[in-house]
């Protein structure tokens, strides 16, 4: 409870601060209009849709349209607003929720929000029906369900296709593979990779999916480290982790550490290096700075090809307030924007993989991601449940490691970030 406080005052804090932007024009909607009274009688029913991704308030208008005219008697209005997370915990927490909401169940103020009963659990309901078996338990809360999920997140190696074919490279399927390629390519006088290391938020998001990757058990282990009952350096797997963070580094561009994200992005977009590892969100920046780039993705490899999965976390789901105004109307609408055809035209906008079964994946440079998540070989973000500011710590202390090569100091680091965390 500690841990929502701190982050639930600090949210519904800034959403004080802009609820009077958000009533004066900061509001997507569609054009429809109608009555807000539920009526059993024919008359028009009001619901309003609270969605927290702005580059999809077309598609969703669109696809609102499309409900509205298979469902007369029920009008959408679609919210979408700056700071969404903090404006959805202060109207949630005050009693002005909207009748359905799009949010993210690995965000530590919405688990909470879920075990304070605010949220409708939907747990085996039909609803869910259509999602990936695998997505449905990597979204569960203390082994429940509260919100549909629609559209998942996940990082990969970026790879310059014409590059590959040039020196006639396989794609790895192992780690050991994945160096062996790195060495012909810095061989043939080549940059195998470009790092954003000036940013300690995309060194977090590798730290993050790379452990879940590699270690064993390491959200349990984490977990008990949190509660005080066990150390970083107790575990033996935490060091030659470190070391493959450094490794790949020897082949990475010369200033790493002075080069930031949008930079590394360009580079990559440019022919620069062979590769890049980052989340599938940077597939349409890449498009839009070299239309003509020949490149897809590849999951980072594990150790033995079998074992290679790509953590996944839920970028789109959606959800019902338990103080939410028409809930069976809210339930309809779900039920429309999770459908297999709803879906595939979100997804063929936002070129994110689906979290429902049967959606075809139309972003070609994501398939070999996509055919894991179908395959349900997935991992959760690790970070899910890490209080408010571990990652950015850890984020911070790798950049170190990066520019002091001290991996000793760096183990240490994380154990105090980490050590009983959960009992602060």
């Amino acid at each position: 409870m500690k841990l929502f406080r701190k982050i639930g005052s600090i949210g519904i804090l800034s959403a004080l601060l802009i609820v009077t932007a958000c009533s004066n024009g900061n509001t997507a909607t569609n054009t429809s209009t109608g009555s807000a009274s539920p009526s059993a009688n024919g008359e028009k029913v009001k619901i309003e849709y609270f969605q927290m991704k702005s580059e999809m308030v077309d598609v969703v208008n669109s696809l609102i349209k499309d409900f509205e005219a298979a469902n007369p008697n029920i009008t959408v209005e679609q919210n979408n607003v700056p700071n969404p997370e903090n404006v959805w915990t202060m109207r949630v927490s005050t009693g002005d929720a909207p009748s359905a909401f799009t949010h993210y169940p690995h965000n530590p103020v919405f688990q909470q929000m879920t075990k304070e009963g605010r949220i409708v659990d939907l747990t085996d309901g039909p609803l869910l029906a259509n999602v990936s078996q695998g997505i449905v338990d990597l979204s569960k809360i203390d082994g429940k369900n509260y919100v549909v999920p629609v559209a998942v997140a996940t990082l990969g190696v970026y790879y310059n296709i014409d590059m590959f074919e040039e020196l006639n490279l396989a794609i790895p399927q192992t780690y050991d593979e994945l160096i062996e390629v790195a060495e012909k390519i810095k061989a043939a006088g080549k940059t195998p990779f470009y790092f954003s290391d000036k940013d300690a938020n995309p060194i977090r998001q590798e730290v993050v999916s790379r452990m879940g990757l590699q270690l064993t058990d390491v959200e349990a282990f984490l977990d008990s480290v949190m509660k005080g009952e066990a150390h970083i350096t107790d575990n033996a797997e935490f060091k030659p982790f470190a070391e493959r963070l450094l490794e790949l580094r020897e082949y990475g561009q010369q200033d790493a550490l002075g080069t930031g994200y949008d930079d590394a992005l360009r580079e990559f977009a440019n022919g620069k290096s062979a590769m890049w590892y980052t989340g599938i969100w940077a597939v349409p920046t890449i498009k839009q700075s070299n239309p003509d780039l020949n490149f897809a993705m590849f999951p980072m490899p594990a150790d033995k090809a079998e074992d290679t999965k790509v953590q996944v976390s839920v970028d789109t789901a959606l959800g019902i307030p338990a103080s939410g105004k028409n809930q069976d109307e809210a339930k309809k609408f779900i039920e429309f924007m999770t459908s297999k055809e709803s879906v595939q035209k979100y997804v063929d906008v936002g070129g994110y993989p689906s979290a429902i079964t049967g959606v075809t994946n139309n972003n070609q440079q994501i398939t070999s991601l996509s055919d894991l998540i179908n395959a349900d070989k997935v991992y959760p973000t690790i970070e899910r449940s890490w209080p408010s500011g571990v990652n950015g710590d850890v984020g911070k202390a790798t950049q170190e490691m990066f520019a002091t090569g001290d991996i000793d100091s760096y183990l240490e680091a994380l154990d105090k970030i980490f050590f009983n965390k959960l009992n602060q």
